[in-house]
């Protein structure tokens, strides 16, 4: 009886006040969509952060790191060799600093582009030929010239250089 009651005493209101029934709907339908454009939103700032971190950081799992001497390079042929751990790259990371650039520091990172596939994609498909028209990027030097580095356009402009310059380091 008090169901009844109160179905037709609210059905009563809602056919005098069609307009606060479309607002009230237009209201929930307004509050899940801001819940859904909120979540989408952290997934993909979410993602885009993993991108960027796995970017930087590679697919690596592990990391040995040496102390402030380093390490010894046969420790690299043990684990790849005798071990047989296949997925390892070298990385070797410092800081230099450049007269040119008004003694400006520098941080190098130094890889192993044959042992480096499994962990990073480094100018891969369209971004090497985009990068190498650009720039005229010479990857070739990379592999077969000793001390041959990439350096960010910025710092090379400031110190006037030009692909296949050379800039002078002070190590430590």
């Amino acid at each position: 009886m008090l169901s009844s009651l109160l179905l037709r005493t609210s059905l009563r209101s809602m056919l005098r006040h069609p307009w606060q029934i479309g607002l009230c709907v237009l209201g929930v339908a307004l509050g899940v969509a801001v819940v859904v454009a909120i979540d989408l939103a952290n997934a993909s700032a979410g993602r885009a952060f993993a991108l960027s971190t796995q970017s930087v950081t590679g697919r690596a799992t592990h990391q040995v790191v040496g102390g402030p001497r380093g390490l010894d390079e046969a420790l690299y042929r043990q684990v790849r060799v005798e071990l047989g751990v296949r997925a390892a790259a070298p990385v070797v990371t410092g800081y230099v600093q450049a007269p040119a650039l008004a003694g400006q520091t520098l941080q190098v990172f130094g890889v192993d582009v044959f042992a480096e596939g499994p962990f990073r994609s480094y100018l891969s498909g369209a971004e090497e030929s985009a990068a190498t028209a650009d720039a005229e990027l010479d990857l070739a030097a990379l592999l077969v010239e000793p001390g041959t580095v990439l350096l960010a356009e910025a710092p090379a402009r400031r110190a006037g250089l030009a692909p296949g310059a050379t800039l002078a380091l002070q190590v430590g």
